[in-house]
């Protein structure tokens, strides 16, 4: 199957409002409003979105590392209800990459990509595809 070309239905185009704009209105807001917290969380993320960063929750992202009783490095990463695991293939020299999200929710937000080639989901809903 040949890849597909993606075509922006809204191309983005610079909003001729800069990150130095952006920073001087939040700084001005912050040190002179006297809204409660929830109004001037709106505020900021108006301007952040003025200026083309739209506000996202961020995620907390903890990474160990371990061996199997062979001796062997395995990497785990844990994130919200999402977790990675990364060791040798038992039978051969190969990579296992195993991941598990114990929610459903949670699986919806997880994409996985190969060498740039989208492996899950392959479009998700809402997402950059056009």
């Amino acid at each position: 199957m040949a890849d597909a070309t993606v075509t922006w239905l809204r191309p983005r185009t610079p909003s001729g409002y800069s990150d130095t704009a952006a920073l001087n209105d939040i700084h001005a807001l912050l040190t002179s409003s006297d809204d409660g917290e929830q109004a001037l969380l709106g505020d900021v993320a108006q301007i952040l979105a003025r200026a083309g960063r739209v506000m996202v929750r961020s995620r907390d992202i903890e990474v160990t590392t371990t061996e199997t009783a062979f001796g062997w490095p395995v990497a785990r990463v844990d994130s919200g209800d999402t977790t990675v695991t990364v060791r040798q293939e038992p039978a051969g020299p190969g990579l296992l990459i195993e991941i598990t999200a114990s929610t459903p929710g949670e699986r919806d937000a997880v994409s996985v990509t190969l060498d740039g080639r989208p492996l899950h989901p392959v479009s998700p809903p809402g997402g950059h595809c056009a």
